[in-house]
């Protein structure tokens, strides 16, 4: 029995079909790459309903205040830095019989449903007991997040190692994942009004129970439809804590890609939380928040797919600057329109979002050059740690997003279901525009002095990994 198994993995393993002689280099089918992009999608529906509306949720319907959400923000990445890396380290040491990364998406998906719920639950507690809740909610929501999601991530790395198919595959997968926020951004504004009628504590509730549902039945099925082509052999050599020091040492491209990733997705966050507010207060347009949320993700996805092509006109590193260079002009923009040029604000608000829509076809098919520039130097392969390294600046920049806002909100003066000062309304619209214009620029900056690692590179490493592998 158990020759046979081999003898039909040994034959399935022949049957994948090759883009280049290169060793790993395996051609993603379709339905492959749907499922694995529909991962992405599940994830959003939940992550997305955090980005946007998480903050707003906490201060104007659950009932804290922005000094008491900031704190909670601020504490939470404390121990996202611990649970992060260790997550990246068991994933490298485990070796589960039906794949090394893909299972963990299937034993993700009820808790991380489940613990989405429990976040936008309105428990009767009191005061001290509605904190605590919103404490272990919100952070065993991010576990569970973070339980998925690395993992995820490093599975592209054992899917295939042709860099043009890794570009193709992330470059649907973010087609996907913004596409979940376009839902989010479509969906919870009206939902929660159409289903707590006066009551947004119920509205969100029920909205975010049926959003959840979705999430879990879409990663169950998305796990049935991916290979693992590429063995990974981490789990012989298990990943100790100082090689997550000597990565960070020795790989200079990931410290790089970490920054990137705080300040491309601080941008975003702190973008997508301030939309309700700004749209509530300064325009008085309530009535708009969905259409500026929607256009806060709507043009990212139409903007992902020309990522491929833009990487081979421009490459890879300019096609970050570009997303950076727009990102920022849409923020800025918004800083210079009258607040009663709704069409304008809509504009910039897309033009932004354009932005970011390049980012996100582009920064994780950066990520696999970093995963093959650290076994290049250490001699040791741990995709799931480069990725939780790297991965580690979106936590960063839900940080960012979460406390920078609070904290402006608390020193102007603002005050929830009330008319705002003119102090607070300055502030709303400072961290709805120049804040997230200048985290573009500073991490435009950053990145374009310091970020070394060319296509050429990549390629000669890939080639003498090979060399190396073959010799061994």
């Amino acid at each position: 029995m158990q020759i046979t198994e081999s003898v039909k993995k040994v034959n399935s393993e022949n049957a994948y079909i090759k883009t280049g002689p290169q060793p790993g280099f395996y051609k993603l089918e379709r339905k492959e790459i749907i499922g694995y992009s529909l991962v992405d999608l599940a994830m959003n529906l939940v992550f997305q309903s955090i980005l946007m509306f998480i903050t707003f949720y906490y201060t104007d319907v659950y009932g804290l205040s922005a000094v008491q959400v900031s704190v909670m923000f601020l504490l939470s990445r404390f121990w996202d830095a611990l649970n992060d890396p260790m997550m990246g380290a068991l994933a490298e040491r485990l070796n589960p019989k039906k794949g090394k990364y893909k299972p963990y998406i299937l034993w993700g998906a009820i808790p991380y449903a489940l613990m989405a719920i429990l976040a936008f639950t309105v428990p009767d507690l009191g005061d001290i007991g509605k904190l605590i809740w919103a404490y272990l909610t919100y952070n065993l929501l991010n576990m569970a997040f973070t339980f998925i999601i690395q993992p995820y991530t490093a599975l592209t790395t054992v899917m295939t190692a042709d860099p043009n198919e890794r570009t193709k595959l992330n470059s649907v997968r973010m087609t996907f994942a913004q596409s979940g926020g376009v839902i989010v951004a479509l969906f919870i504004p009206y939902l929660t009004g159409f289903f707590g009628k006066n009551d947004l504590a119920t509205g969100y509730q029920i909205t975010v129970i049926l959003l959840s549902i979705i999430t879990a039945a879409i990663l169950i099925y998305s796990y049935t439809t991916i290979k693992e082509r590429i063995k990974s052999t981490s789990h012989l050599d298990p990943v100790k804590i100082k090689d997550i020091f000597i990565q960070l040492g020795t790989n200079r491209p990931s410290v790089v890609l970490f920054l990137l990733f705080v300040g491309v997705y601080g941008f975003n966050t702190i973008g997508s939380a301030s939309g309700i507010y700004y749209m509530t207060y300064n325009a008085e347009r309530f009535d708009l928040v969905g259409i500026f949320s929607l256009m806060n993700v709507l043009p990212s996805v139409i903007a992902v797919p020309f990522v491929p092509l833009l990487v081979r006109m421009i490459k890879k590193k300019n096609t970050v600057a570009l997303g950076l260079l727009i990102a920022a002009i849409g923020s800025a923009m918004i800083y210079i329109i009258p607040v009663t040029e709704i069409a304008l604000l809509m504009t910039a608000k897309g033009v932004a979002s354009f932005g970011y829509g390049i980012l996100m076809g582009i920064l994780w098919s950066i990520i696999p050059d970093a995963v093959e520039y650290a076994e290049y130097n250490t001699g040791k392969r741990y995709p799931a740690v480069v990725y939780t390294t790297i991965g580690l600046g979106l936590k960063v920049a839900m940080t960012v997003g979460g406390v920078i806002p609070t904290w402006v909100l608390a020193t102007v003066g603002y005050v929830p279901n009330a008319t705002q000062s003119v102090d607070a309304l300055n502030g709303i619209l400072l961290i709805a525009s120049v804040l997230p214009a200048a985290i573009c620029v500073v991490t435009l900056i950053i990145f374009m002095l310091f970020y070394n690692l060319t296509e050429e590179k990549v390629e000669k490493i890939m080639s003498e990994l090979a060399i190396r592998n073959q010799s061994q």
